[in-house]
């Protein structure tokens, strides 16, 4: 705890020294300074020193000047977290978003080891703030056109697109601005199109693979029957034309949008009978479920297959991959920290054909998952690692490398999208919900 606050108290002085005299430090850049002092201190953790233990001359204002002050301290992981994950088995190369410092991580596919405890440095980092790359969710790579993708969801409400070799601060090669809440990425090389699911409006859109600014959707599938309830992940299976979603199950109908970027004219409303809400309009929660479509499926389709129900284990799923060659759909299962492998063409409550779970696989958090090569990836959010096993692995086996995006023991600070905070003075404790 010493080391790291030395560490912390070196950056932050070093900064204070080019700061105008009798200014304050900013927010942004004592938490820039403190971050990376953070990520090179051998013993650095996520809570930042307490204050009787941090040495930063910050220039003193009482609580009645206001203005510019700085924290006393500060809750930050100064490592990536994983989110999305995309493997190219052309190039061998395999990428990931990073939604704790904002970036998108490109790595060897073979990288990783099933012992080491050491992080990976990554082949390409992507990460500054004419990237326009924030809050990043889904990932795609076309090897074809050398082209990587990644979606921001909750935030930015736009795609930005990258050549192959791009590295650090770079301007995108395209911009796309995509509806609010788009999370997932399902690119479909044959058709040069990518599927995006959009979570409040129940909704999954499609795009040109080169639209750009303020083009509109090809298609989009939404409405009551599509049977669509908060989807994150989104996987386009070209080989049977069908496109896989997979929704969380918070259902909200009454939220009409009535347009596709964030930067045109809105409107949310409720549906009314007479002077009464109806109440269908109203917003409920439903069991977590897959939903598969016809790849040509416009408007509001039904699924041509469903599995939601008990058996089938299905806990806020999160990314999804279909094994086109073998006829298997991959879920990363957050709820309780598996992965769910179900057959194809299951529908109903079906449970799963094999799931890996439990503490010897080192799954927490699961976001993203891709299967390649014979191999699943799977992209932890819990912790600072992703994780590859073999594709038929089943139960509670060891992944077959783990790649670290951090040392082995580096906490994460668990945070996705918070809000507000709470504190609780029974406990002395700080509630940050996501």
């Amino acid at each position: 705890m010493r080391r790291i606050a030395t560490s912390i108290a070196f950056a932050a002085a070093a900064w204070l020294a080019v700061v105008p005299e009798g200014s304050a430090p900013s927010v942004e850049d004592l938490f820039v300074a403190t971050t990376e002092a953070a990520a090179e201190a051998e013993d650095s953790l996520c809570l930042m020193p307490d204050p009787d233990a941090q040495q930063i001359a910050i220039p003193q204002r009482s609580d009645s000047e206001g203005g510019d002050i700085a924290p006393v301290r500060m809750v930050v992981d100064p490592y990536p977290s994983f989110n999305g994950v995309a493997v190219d088995t052309t190039n061998d190369l395999v990428m990931m978003s990073d939604t704790n410092r904002k970036s998108l991580l490109i790595y060897d596919r073979t990288a990783g080891s099933a012992t080491s405890k050491q992080a990976v440095d990554p082949r390409q980092q992507i990460m500054g703030p004419d990237t326009g790359v924030g809050f990043v969710a889904g990932v795609a790579m076309d090897p074809v056109h050398r082209e990587l993708f990644t979606v921001n969801n909750d935030v930015e409400d736009r795609l930005v697109t990258f050549e192959y070799g791009a590295r650090g601060n770079v301007k995108p090669k395209r911009l796309l601005y995509v509806p609010h809440q788009s999370w997932g990425i399902a690119f479909a090389p044959r058709r040069d199109v990518m599927a995006l699911s959009v979570q409040t409006p129940n909704m999954f859109v499609v795009f040109r693979r080169e639209a750009r600014k303020f083009d509109a959707p090809l298609r989009s599938v939404r409405g009551p029957k599509t049977g669509m309830a908060d989807p994150h992940g989104i996987y386009f299976d070209e080989t049977h034309n069908e496109i896989v979603v997979a929704n969380h199950g918070n259902f909200r109908p009454g939220e009409l949008i009535t347009s596709y970027t964030a930067y045109d004219a809105r409107e949310s409303r409720q549906e009314r009978t007479g002077n009464a809400f109806d109440e269908n309009a109203r917003g409920r929660f439903v069991p977590s479920s897959l939903t598969i479509y016809d790849g040509d499926a416009s408007g509001d389709a039904a699924p041509l297959r469903t599995i939601q129900g008990p058996a089938s284990q299905l806990d806020w799923p999160m990314g999804v991959a279909v094994d086109e060659v073998n006829n298997e759909i991959i879920v990363a299962n957050n709820g309780d920290n598996s992965v769910l492998i179900f057959p194809r063409t299951a529908t109903g409550d079906a449970g799963p054909r094999r799931a890996i779970r439990g503490p010897r696989t080192g799954i927490t958090g699961p976001m993203g998952v891709a299967v390649a090569r014979d191999e699943i990836w799977v992209a932890n959010f819990g912790d600072h690692t992703a994780l590859v096993f073999p594709r038929l692995a089943t139960g509670n086996v060891a992944p077959r490398r783990v790649l670290r995006n951090a040392p082995a023991g580096k906490e994460t600070s668990g945070f996705g999208n918070p809000y507000a905070v709470a504190y609780d003075t029974r406990r002395g404790e700080i509630l940050v919900p996501n």
